[in-house]
């Protein structure tokens, strides 16, 4: 008897034992734990976070676990086979038991770009805001814009290409260099804005120095008609979301930028990279309705006393009767 007692003792430790829930690893010990959730048009599409394989996309969505103690993470890449490569900068960290939504969309690779014979092949997705803007690659013709984009294929084994120009008749041309080559199945996209040549002859508020390389800066803002300055030097107004500026790689640097328009909250951010000649650096101001650009201090709101409305009026009373003492004397 006391054998089989002792026998279902330990059975019962043992299913005591693995019933208890396990917790996941989440690779955030010590640390409040955030989430970051990545959505997606593509099924089956491959995340990565500062280069780091963190899953793959499964019906639209993708939820990544954050230390808000830890490093952040800097860069989203999310990417296809067959499909343009979507890359952009993470700038929000999730909070103790908060979410920060990612959203990447993919672009199909036409058909027509994978019947080349011979070589593992990639493709460049050149982006433009002006369709029917031709586009050249180190001098050869790689075609027109057509729906914001072109789709030029290459091969991962040929000569490199160094720069890209687009131009039509009527905007300033773009020039902008290529750093890196697409491999099989993978497509690396680059981006241009060209504006129309009369906006530009606007905005050249700087007296031309002779002899000096040209950089970009091209500003983008969902509110036209906006005015950028750079460290509080007007440069002129976003058109169709976006304002080119040009400078000269060996002036001196600017660390400020400001977009601004009266019914909406001024955006400034921090200038801490300076194009190379025939580079265009991207910056980024949202604009959102709210206060019209005045910059005057929040009004403290008025402290109320501690003291309950009858102590205060108690207080009153003594005072009235002291008043009226005296007043005898």
């Amino acid at each position: 008897m006391k054998r089989g007692y002792s026998f279902i003792f330990i059975l019962s430790l043992l299913l005591v034992t693995f019933s208890l829930p396990v917790s996941a690893d989440t690779g955030t010990v010590g640390g409040d734990q955030g989430w970051y959730v990545i959505h997606c048009n593509v099924y089956g599409s491959n995340v990565y976070m500062d280069d780091k394989y963190v899953g793959t996309v499964q019906m639209g969505t993708l939820t990544i676990p954050a230390s808000t103690t830890g490093t952040p993470y800097k860069i989203l890449r999310v990417q296809k086979y067959g499909y343009s490569t979507y890359v952009d900068s993470i700038t929000q960290v999730p909070g103790k038991g908060d979410s920060v939504d990612l959203y990447a969309t993919l672009n199909q690779l036409p058909d027509t770009t994978q019947t080349l014979v011979g070589g593992d092949m990639g493709w460049y997705v050149v982006h433009c805001n002006i369709d029917g803007a031709h586009v050249q690659f180190d001098g050869a013709d790689k075609g027109d814009i057509s729906s914001g984009v072109v789709y030029v294929p290459v091969y991962s084994t040929g000569t490199p290409y160094q720069e890209y120009t687009i131009k039509k008749d009527g905007y300033t041309s773009f020039k902008g260099s290529i750093s890196s080559v697409p491999g099989k199945g993978e497509s690396i996209d680059l981006y241009a804005t060209l504006n129309p040549v009369a906006s530009v002859i606007t905005t050249t508020t700087t007296p031309q120095k002779i002899g000096g390389d040209i950089g970009y800066y091209a500003v983008h803002s969902n509110i036209d008609g906006a005015d950028v300055s750079f460290d509080n030097n007007p440069k002129g107004q976003i058109y169709n979301g976006t304002l080119v500026i040009q400078v000269y790689v060996t002036a001196t640097p600017y660390k400020t930028f400001t977009v601004y328009k009266a019914g909406y909250i001024p955006f400034t951010g921090t200038i801490d990279k300076y194009p190379k000649k025939g580079e265009t650096i991207d910056l980024n101001a949202p604009l959102t309705v709210g206060a019209t650009g005045t910059t005057a201090p929040p009004v403290s709101p008025t402290r109320k006393s501690s003291l309950p409305i009858e102590v205060c009026g108690f207080a009153l009373a003594l005072a009235g009767a002291g008043r009226g003492m005296i007043s005898r004397k």
